[in-house]
């Protein structure tokens, strides 16, 4: 039942994204709404390999946030591996008929919701979030708000744009002034490389701040910061 369920969503994913064409001035009515830009409200599924990976990240005690959860299909795999999973989506013509595809399956740990993940207060008890939008605008306030909620774990595409990475959100971050020669990757959802290019192949460090997010306050609530680098 699950993979015929996952099978009709798919197969709906063209329509799904011709409605965005249909109507443009429609659709920048409903991204001024919600304060989203630069295609953070169009639809955009990714493929098995990125859901896969995803998956291998979520434990069976996890309570989980999908971000922009679209028609449902990862939030769907999850509830099959977690306690318990959020999937926010803020278009109800892509979550609405997923409803209705997927309809008295909805499993009972999957909670559904048609809403704008900025504005969504983040439950108690949540452990991980799964955030797949490359086109994400938002990362920083996603990452302060999931980690004032005492989240752990950030699964995402949002930073670098390509593969998965699996962000710890206890762990301690750097100010960007004590990072000399290396790859940094910025709460705000920056990242780039200092120096001469001597550590390039070295993980990247975790900052606090960095240029591009110099506007936001420093330190976080919450944030763990280090003596140097």
């Amino acid at each position: 039942m699950k993979d015929d369920i996952l099978g009709q969503l798919e197969a709906n994913t063209d329509a799904k994204r011709r409605q965005f064409h249909e109507d443009l001035a429609l659709w920048s009515a409903f991204e001024r709404c919600h304060g989203l830009s630069d295609w953070e409200s169009w639809y955009s599924p990714y493929d098995e390999d990125v859901y896969s990976q995803a998956l291998t990240q979520i434990d069976e005690c996890d309570v989980v946030l999908d971000v922009g959860a679209g028609d449902l299909r990862l939030a769907l795999r999850i509830a099959e591996i977690a306690r318990r999973v959020y999937a926010v989506e803020c278009n109800p013509r892509v979550l609405g008929p997923a409803l209705e595809t997927i309809g008295l399956s909805l499993p009972r740990n999957l909670h559904a919701i048609c809403a704008n993940a900025l504005d969504f207060s983040i439950p108690p008890g949540l452990t991980a979030a799964v955030l797949l939008m490359r086109h994400c605008q938002h990362f920083g306030d996603y990452f302060d708000r999931l980690q004032r909620a005492g989240c752990r774990k950030l699964i995402t595409n949002a930073r670098w744009k390509i593969g998965l990475e699996t962000i710890d959100l206890t762990a301690p971050r750097w100010p960007f002034e004590q990072v000399s020669e290396g790859w940094y990757a910025c709460r705000c959802g920056d990242v780039g490389y200092i120096g001469a290019g001597t550590r390039v192949d070295a993980a990247p460090v975790e900052t606090a701040t960095c240029p591009a997010c110099s506007t936001y306050p420093y330190p976080p609530a919450g944030s763990k910061m280090t003596a140097s680098v």
